[in-house]
């Protein structure tokens, strides 16, 4: 295990998938017309045959790469929260990409994630290797996971597109959680007891078949989301929920410790009320010059961050 190379490796993820984030968006964002379910499976379809988004894709597989080799050495709890840097980093490269100029709030924004991860980051300190769950574990937190995500879905399905957006984003966040716990418990599985446990015992098998699930469920989310919305809607709600959901299953899925006290719980909600007000700072379009922003249809520009 190693800290420092964890962290360099998150970082270097977040960087990635936030340059593919901000073409995935302007990609979905143009290929859907109307908010309706027919509307929505055929602009879905009209994505995944998009070359800019499948290369949009080729660098999400990058990132998930680098992703694996932050979680391969270091433990999700510290690792997971590091994928809320995407945004500082979208907002470059969405005004590289032509959007609008940064302004003193995005910068505000910023400091914000930047100082509210780094808070967290240093408050935890270097947490003890966690404890590879068991088959039950296991299997009870995937489908339940899944149960849940879903279940909230069906539930709000009839709400607004905004608050489906952001439903889609949460769900597609607590996913992505669950997702790096496994892909840690994988890492660990492959280094105790060689590639072949993943495919010949319960517990290799669960962790793959979750991996699949939740990762392709979490993807096809995410572009619903941003179907439906701007990424002002969209991404905080689905980044916050992935860090969260990260920290709270590497603890009570891997067993991986945090160190509690009465400081350091307001330290945590200190740091995290400050990330929590950068991120939607830096993902708000109404202080942008995009404040009002053409239908979904008609959209040829950059989307707002």
């Amino acid at each position: 295990m190693s800290l420092p190379l964890a962290i360099a490796l998150g970082v270097a993820s977040a960087a990635v998938y936030g340059t593919s984030t901000v073409v995935q968006h302007r990609v979905a964002n143009r290929a859907t017309v109307g908010t309706g379910a027919a509307a929505q499976a055929a602009g879905l379809l009209r994505i995944v045959r998009d070359p800019l988004f499948l290369l949009a894709m080729c660098g999400d597989a990058i990132g998930f790469l680098l992703q694996i080799g932050a979680l391969a050495t270091g433990e999700v709890v510290v690792v997971q929260p590091l994928v809320i840097l995407l945004l500082p980093v979208a907002l470059l490269v969405d005004y590289g990409y032509g959007g609008p100029r940064p302004r003193r709030a995005d910068l505000l924004g910023c400091c914000g994630v930047i100082a509210g991860l780094a808070g967290f980051l240093v408050l935890l300190g270097t947490p003890p290797p966690g404890v590879p769950p068991s088959l039950t574990a296991l299997a009870w937190t995937i489908a339940g996971t899944l149960a849940g995500g879903f279940l909230l879905l069906a539930v709000l399905h009839r709400c607004s597109a905004r608050l489906r957006s952001a439903t889609y984003g949460v769900v597609a966040g607590c996913f992505f959680g669950l997702l790096a716990a496994l892909v840690d418990a994988a890492s660990t599985q492959f280094a105790d007891h060689g590639a072949g446990s993943l495919v010949t015992t319960g517990r290799g098998i669960a962790v793959i078949v979750g991996i699949l699930v939740l990762g392709g469920a979490a993807i096809a989310l995410t572009q619903l989301s941003f179907q439906l919305g701007n990424l002002g809607t969209a991404l905080p709600a689905s980044l916050l929920a992935d860090c969260l959901a990260g920290i709270g299953f590497g603890a009570a899925l891997l067993h991986e410790a945090i160190p509690v006290g009465p400081g350091r719980v307001i330290g945590y909600a200190a740091f995290l009320a400050a990330a929590v007000f950068g991120a939607f700072r830096l993902a708000d379009p109404t202080h942008r010059s995009t404040s009002t922003p053409a239908p979904v249809s008609d959209r040829a520009g950059p989307p707002a961050l």
